[in-house]
């Protein structure tokens, strides 16, 4: 069990601590790009689709909430990356899809991110790998219970 003074070495710690200088690093090669470490997550995800993707399954897939993704493509469309256009059938919903140059811009991200990763995860064991993959998808099985949980425990108001 983890006591307050091995808590920084602990498991948790430790994911924490890489997670936060992962977010460094891919963020410092997006910059190369002038891009944020939102928008080029945005831009991955368009330039990674194989289907039409909307303002809502965006900020679904990135979890954040829709003026925040409203913010984030009004930049890329300024800069000339991203369109969005009416989706037939629904009036409310627009697609968003990436110009000539927002294509260009998403393989160049795509590209960085395969090398990154690469070099971030070089000597690890693709078994290792495999076994973190389960522990982190355990974790956030169990975070998602227990904030279900803390959430169904509140009391109404």
């Amino acid at each position: 069990m983890a006591t307050y003074k091995n808590r920084p070495k602990t498991f948790l710690g430790r994911l924490s601590q890489a997670s936060r200088a992962m977010r460094t690093c891919f963020d410092a090669e997006l910059k190369t790009l002038d891009l944020t470490l939102a928008r080029g997550r945005l831009m991955l995800h368009l330039v990674s689709a194989s289907h039409v993707v909307t303002q809502a399954e965006l900020s679904d897939v990135l979890d954040v909430e829709h003026p925040t993704i409203v913010r984030l493509l009004d930049g890329l469309e300024q800069s000339g990356h991203v369109e969005r256009q009416p989706l037939p059938g629904d009036r409310r919903a627009k697609s968003v899809v990436l110009t000539a140059e927002g294509q260009v811009i998403g393989e160049r991200v795509l590209r960085m991110t395969d090398t990154l990763s690469d070099r971030l995860l070089a000597g690890i064991a693709p078994a290792d790998i495999d076994v973190a993959e389960r522990v982190l998808v355990a974790l956030s099985d169990n975070i998602a219970r227990a904030f279900g949980e803390e959430t169904e425990q509140e009391p109404a108001a």
